[in-house]
């Protein structure tokens, strides 16, 4: 396994990696140097060699740091030069970074410094790209159906398609389920599902703009969602849905979609409502619906990011909760 050593100027390395965790998780592989006003070279050679001295002899070091040429890199080159099974990759950025948590449990240093310099010319966007460099990759809109057939074949099919997840997250497609959760799942597309996103142009499009290039992705109303899964010419496909609350899940399964599992991701707080967890916050009508829920068999879980344990949402937690 390769370790990472996260190292810039100031705390900037502690925030980055601190942001990597609300997407990523916690990860133990991944270690922050600060090089702070007063230190100099030996300061940081010293962090670094301190680091290194707590890992498994001979295992993969990537050092991620800010500006080539500066005190974090050149010190870093010195520990690299002689250390086989090191190297260094500059212009840390939180894609980066992620990308390379992501990975690097089954990639190779070389592969790993590869993955690392790609991304971080990859994820530089504009809003206001031209169209035309965008359109290869271009999502379709919201009114075309839902996901295309994986080959030509268009033989209807028997039953449903899978859903992969069903995941209650307000932000539905964000940073953290296009390099997380959709990995984690395995799944061929996504249905981001809410009647205000799909019918906020603006919305709908800016959450197209951050979906995976390589998945399918799409934002529709809770009807059309509940037609699409009826679709004998989707079943079988693994599909990761998004809703913003529990009401729409609840309409869902009255709409004759099967549902066993959610994960209650993020909700967010607005006055008057109550956390449920540090990313959970929930008002009197989420509460009954999340009773209806349990009521109907639904199993609940609370879990952040694909990397934390699920922590069951019963109705006893639920019944805890003064409005």
């Amino acid at each position: 396994m390769t370790h990472i050593i996260v190292a810039t100027h100031g705390k900037f390395s502690e925030e980055i990696v601190n942001s990597a965790a609300m997407v990523y998780g916690e990860d133990e592989n991944c270690h922050v140097v600060t090089f702070l006003p007063g230190e100099g070279g030996e300061h940081l050679v010293e962090k670094y060699n301190a680091i290194i001295a707590t890992l498994p002899a001979d295992e993969p070091v990537l050092f991620l740091v800010d500006l080539f040429g500066g005190s974090p890199y050149n010190a870093a080159s010195r520990v690299a030069s002689g250390r086989d099974n090191t190297d260094i990759v500059t212009g840390i950025s939180l894609p980066m970074l992620l990308e390379v948590l992501d990975a690097k449990d089954g990639a190779s240093l070389p592969e790993l410094v590869e993955t690392a310099k790609e991304v971080g010319v990859a994820a530089i966007k504009s809003f206001r790209e031209p169209a035309e460099a965008k359109a290869p990759s271009a999502p379709k809109p919201a009114s075309q159906p839902a996901i295309a057939p994986a080959s030509n074949d268009n033989t209807p099919r028997e039953g449903n398609m899978n859903i992969s997840l069903l995941r209650i997250d307000s932000r539905l497609i964000h940073g953290q389920v296009a390099t997380s959760w959709a990995k984690a799942v395995k799944c061929e597309a996504i249905f981001a599902v809410s009647d205000d996103v799909a019918q906020d142009p603006l919305r709908r499009d800016l959450l197209l703009q951050v979906a995976p290039p390589h998945l399918k992705s799409y934002v529709i109303p809770v009807e059309k969602a509940i037609k699409v899964y009826h679709n004998p010419k989707y079943a079988g496909k693994n599909i990761l849905w998004l809703v913003t609350n529990p009401a729409d899940i609840l309409r869902l399964i009255d709409g004759g979609v099967k549902i066993d599992k959610v994960n209650v991701g993020g909700m967010t707080h607005r006055e008057g409502n109550k956390m449920l967890s540090q990313a959970v916050a929930v008002g009197p009508a989420d509460v009954e619906a999340f009773k209806q829920l349990l009521a109907k068999g639904v199993d609940l879980s609370l879990q952040q990011v694909a990397s934390s344990k699920k922590e069951q949402l019963t109705l006893e937690k639920l019944n805890e909760i003064q409005f």
